[in-house]
């Protein structure tokens, strides 16, 4: 009954976080909740990073801060494809700096950053690391960049974990499987997202 009570009081439109893809919030049962982690899987080279880049972007445009974990990409090639993304500007130009030479372009890179900055919106290239050194990185950016509210509670944040994978292959022995290792992987992803009462994508 006192559940019912404070849903009444406190009732609202989408109980997790938007993504700004608004079938996929509904898809999974009202955007990204705290407490969960959710898990986008397909095939190599269809979309997976570019989903989550956009989801990082529309998440923290509304000031909710947002950290990527990135396994694959280089700082600065993210940044590229962060920049030519919101500018419009085609990603070979921005990578190559040939956008200096077209003022609009130039100025549509420009603004680009001046987005970047003003969003709540870190990156880190976790390429190599261990799985236990990324879990730190991600309780220290809680209690350095989002921080609680007054009563205790972890402030509205997004991991974006991009993607899940093994480091290396010194977790795979004769008696646990690569799937197994990356069950353990998500079940301990799972279980920090809880302790901190966080959302990871």
């Amino acid at each position: 009954e006192d559940y019912v009570t404070f849903l009444e009081e406190n009732k609202c439109d989408i109980i997790g976080i938007p993504t700004g893809f608004s079938r996929y919030d509904q898809a999974i049962g009202g955007g990204l909740r705290r407490k969960c982690v959710d898990l986008v899987s397909a095939r190599p080279k269809v979309g997976k990073s570019v989903f989550a880049d956009n989801v990082a972007l529309n998440v923290s445009s509304t000031g909710v801060p947002v950290l990527v974990l990135d396994t694959e990409m280089s700082k600065e090639d993210h940044l590229n494809r962060l920049i030519a993304n919101i500018s419009g500007v085609p990603i070979n130009e921005v990578a190559t700096g040939q956008f200096i030479d077209d003022p609009t372009k130039h100025d549509k890179v420009k603004e680009a950053v001046a987005k970047i900055e003003s969003i709540p919106y870190s990156y880190i290239s976790v390429a190599g690391k261990p799985f236990d050194s990324i879990v730190n990185l991600i309780r220290r950016w809680i209690v350095q960049e989002v921080k609680t509210d007054e009563s205790g509670k972890t402030n509205d944040c997004l991991i974006i974990y991009d993607y899940l994978k093994l480091m290396s292959s010194s977790s795979i022995t004769n008696n646990i499987q690569e799937y197994q290792a990356l069950g353990f992987q998500i079940t301990s992803l799972h279980n920090l997202c809880v302790k901190l009462d966080i959302p990871c994508l």
